[in-house]
């Protein structure tokens, strides 16, 4: 990947990690830290704001979800920074409503170093990535551009069990729990998977999860 030039502003409430992050920025010749709080007060009136390429945004600050709390705003007074959410939580419910706020990137705070580098590069180039799925922004532009569609399950065509799928998708459970929760085989989890993203001419889980939401398959994460 051809690596551009980003200045970046960290965000967290662990002082921890707000140190580490900025010592291994501050030795990756393409990242440049141009400021960093532990305080969601402080943000919006932070001078970094001014200059951030992206903002690298902790989801649980001082109260659940402050994070997220904190994306319209930061995108209303600069509406070129782009916003890569970090949090502990990994549930898709989470995903989506920071997306629906205008984030571009929801990653763990185990996500190696390097990947989140990727992220960054991904991110500036203008595409989305939520825990390491990668999906053009015009994806997601699309999904929620308009009002919730009236379209039900039947008009996509899916099965009863594949709708039941993509329910616990939408919980945040990965096959493997899937499988364990309806007493069947993982492999099976995965071919219901398939079939979806084939009738939804989907590729991820978060476009199913997203578009499930946006047509009434489904009604809530």
């Amino acid at each position: 990947m051809n690596m551009k030039q980003v200045r970046v502003f960290l965000v967290d409430d662990s002082q921890i990690h707000l140190a580490g992050l900025s010592v291994i920025f501050s030795a990756t010749q393409h990242i440049d830290v141009v400021g960093e709080t532990r305080y969601a007060d402080k943000v919006l009136t932070h001078p970094a704001l001014a200059i951030a390429d992206i903002v690298l945004l902790d989801i649980e600050l001082q109260t659940e979800n402050d994070g997220i709390e904190l994306i319209k705003p930061i995108l209303t007074n600069y509406p070129k920074v782009k916003i890569i959410m970090l949090s502990h939580n990994k549930d898709i419910h989470s995903i989506v409503k920071s997306i629906q706020a205008g984030a571009m990137a929801y990653l763990g705070k185990d996500t190696p170093i390097e990947e989140l580098k990727t992220a960054i590069q991904v991110v500036l180039q203008g595409n989305c990535i939520f825990l390491g799925e990668t999906i053009p922004k015009t994806t997601l532009i699309n999904c929620f551009s308009n009002t919730p569609s009236t379209h039900n399950a039947k008009a996509w065509n899916l099965s009863e069990r594949e709708i039941e799928i993509i329910k616990w998708l939408s919980k945040g459970l990965i096959s493997k729990e899937i499988a364990e929760v309806l007493h069947i085989n993982v492999s099976t989890v995965e071919s219901h998977k398939d079939n979806i993203k084939q009738k939804l001419n989907l590729k991820t889980v978060v476009e199913i999860v997203v578009f499930a939401l946006q047509n009434g398959i489904i009604t809530t994460c």
